[in-house]
This record gives C-alpha cells, structure tokens and sequence, in this order.
C-alpha cells in the first residue's frame, strides 16, 4: 500500500462488474480524502483461468493479476430468508486461506447484485435510451427490494418497457449492457442504505478497512 488504497473485486460473473460502481460510491462517500483504485478480476479470457466455484483459486489468481490491499469477494444470497448474508460470509471465508482474511471484505445482495439497482427510475430510463419515457415503471418498494423473487428478470422487463421497444429493434435490445449502464447513471447509492444486507457490507468495510486507514495518517 502506497499514498492510496488498491481494491480488488472478483464477482460471481461478468455482469456483477456493475457492483463497481457501488463499492466507488461508497468508498468515496465514506472517505473522500483517501485515494482509490479499483479493479474488476475478469478471469474469462486467460489461457486457465480458475473454477467458478474455487474461492482460494480466485483469490491467488487475483493477487497476481489484479493487486490489491482489500478485496471485495461478492456472491449473490439467491434467497432473502434470516441470516442468509453472514451464512454465504461463513462460506466464502472457510474457502480461503486466513492470511486473507484480514484484508476481504464479503459482498452480499439479498438475493442478487440486481436488486440493488431496481430503486432509480431515471438511470433506468436513460440506460434504456429512453429518458423521457412517461409511463408507470413497475418498481418495488425500497423496503420490498430484498424480497423480489426474481430481481435480474424485474430488471430486465422494467428496461425493456422503459425503451418503449418493439419487435425486432426490442430483440436487438442489449439488456445485459443497459444493467451496467444503470449502475453507472446512478448518482446516489444513500437509498441502499435501508436495506439489512448493505447495512452489514457498509459495516464490514468500516471495521475491515480502519486498519488501513490509520496506516495513511
């Protein structure tokens, strides 16, 4: 670690990639005088990249490819029922070697990354290339997001009524690229801030992070 702090984050799959733009927000919210730099481990194109379910294998590939001096290891929950984040916490950690727990920090949606960004109607229709789209957009409740049953597909059919889209100009409609593009015209993450899951990785963070913290001052 030199004048800032290095991130990691390895994801459950490439379309997680948009939970960088919540872990920059709230890292700069939280602690806007320290220099960061964020990575994304995109395992996809090297020659033996590690299996999906390898936690250690993940961890040492992204340490050689993508330093970092806290990593955000993320996994969705995929069930909203009590206890399920520091359930799927306790399973990531029993993966890695301990050396690496003092510098990772567990990120888990209830139940998916997609949940997280079903709160913002505008970044919803301007990622569906249709800002000034009028009609009633089908999104939950802030307090209900945790409990969606399917959050990706809500997301998903909210983008496609959003572009207003039909046929096939609707068929060629990237939906997977309008999710990045929502993470990224979200200006303000403070709303996640009411649901338990985000309340326990802000807390992680803070606790995980003090210690490097104290080293820049």
């Amino acid at each position: 670690m030199r004048n800032g702090i290095r991130y990691t984050l390895i994801a459950d799959g490439s379309s997680d990639k948009a939970l960088m733009n919540i872990i920059k927000w709230l890292l700069d919210d939280l602690y806007p005088r320290i220099a960061f730099e964020g990575q994304f481990a995109d395992f996809r194109h090297m020659p033996s990249p590690p299996e999906a379910g390898d936690v250690q294998a993940k961890i040492i590939t992204a340490e050689e490819w993508y330093p970092f001096d806290i990593l955000f290891y993320h996994r969705d929950a995929e069930t909203s029922r009590n206890n399920i984040v520091a359930e799927r916490t306790q399973e990531i950690r029993e993966q890695m070697d301990e050396k690496y727990h003092p510098c990772t920090i567990c990120l888990v949606p209830v139940r998916m990354m997609e949940s997280w960004l079903l709160f913002d109607a505008d970044a919803i229709k301007k990622a569906a290339g249709n800002r000034r789209y009028n009609g009633q957009l089908d999104l939950p409740a802030l307090n209900r997001l945790e409990s969606i049953p399917s959050p990706k597909q809500r997301l998903h059919d909210i983008l496609k009524q959003a572009s207003e889209l039909k046929g096939r100009k609707l068929a060629k409609f990237n939906v997977h690229e309008a999710v990045h593009l929502v993470a990224e015209n979200i200006q303000d993450f403070a709303p996640l801030r009411n649901l338990p899951a985000f309340q326990q990785f802000e807390a992680e963070l803070r606790r995980l992070l003090q210690p490097f913290i104290n080293a820049l001052n």
